[in-house]
């Protein structure tokens, strides 16, 4: 796996503090689209750094996330340690095709910049959908995507990524059992670094209907 799949040692914690900075715009756009309630119960995949937990979610009732990568772990519990200590917050190492969690725990599940390196992308799918509790929803947003227009050949190769289109996202998404799947798009990024753009960023939200 790429360092971008699976951020490992001390270039790939240097990666992750790095990459989280410049997803800014790309954190505070999907804080929007998951809007977080007090009550809410949340799970993140693929946390990195964990930077997003602690400018988002530190007030929610209950965090947890599950990270491919055992060093992201280790980051994510350094900085966030208060909120370690407070015993509010669990980061495990593990696969989201088999989360170690029981059947609706979750009453939110967020997964930013993450989807399209999943190696089993609809079996994940349902394992989500199965910590989730009914009315549950789930947020994953991709700055990559087959609907923003541009050539990512070379993304693909070098970052090992899959990106899907809205379609796609609606079609895996209903087949593992959401509903009420909305596609939300926001507007075009310059990186801080190497100058890369991303003119439609996609944040696809949906619902866990099972009663």
């Amino acid at each position: 796996m790429s360092q971008a799949a699976n951020p490992t040692g001390f270039i790939g914690k240097t990666l992750a503090k790095g990459m989280a900075r410049g997803h800014k715009v790309f954190y505070e756009n999907t804080a929007k689209v998951l809007d977080l309630k007090p009550d809410d119960r949340f799970l993140e995949i693929g946390f990195g750094a964990g930077l997003f937990i602690k400018r988002y979610a530190s007030n929610v009732s209950r965090i947890a996330g599950i990270d491919i990568s055992e060093d992201m772990v280790e980051l994510a519990s350094s900085i966030n340690k208060d909120l370690i200590k407070s015993g509010k917050v669990e980061f495990k190492q593990g696969d989201v095709a088999s989360l170690p969690w029981d059947d609706n725990e979750f009453s939110v599940v967020v997964v930013i910049e993450t989807f399209f390196f999943l190696p089993e992308p609809l079996k994940s799918l349902k394992e989500i959908f199965r910590v989730l509790a009914p009315g549950g929803r789930l947020v994953i947003e991709m700055a990559f995507n087959k609907d923003d227009g541009l050539d990512h050949t070379k993304h693909i190769k070098k970052y090992e990524m899959r990106l899907y289109s809205a379609e796609e996202m609606k079609q895996l998404l209903t087949e593992a059992g959401f509903s009420e799947v909305e596609i939300h798009y926001f507007k075009a990024v310059k990186m801080p670094f190497k100058g890369y753009i991303f003119p439609r960023g996609m944040i696809l939200k949906a619902v866990n209907r099972m009663s």
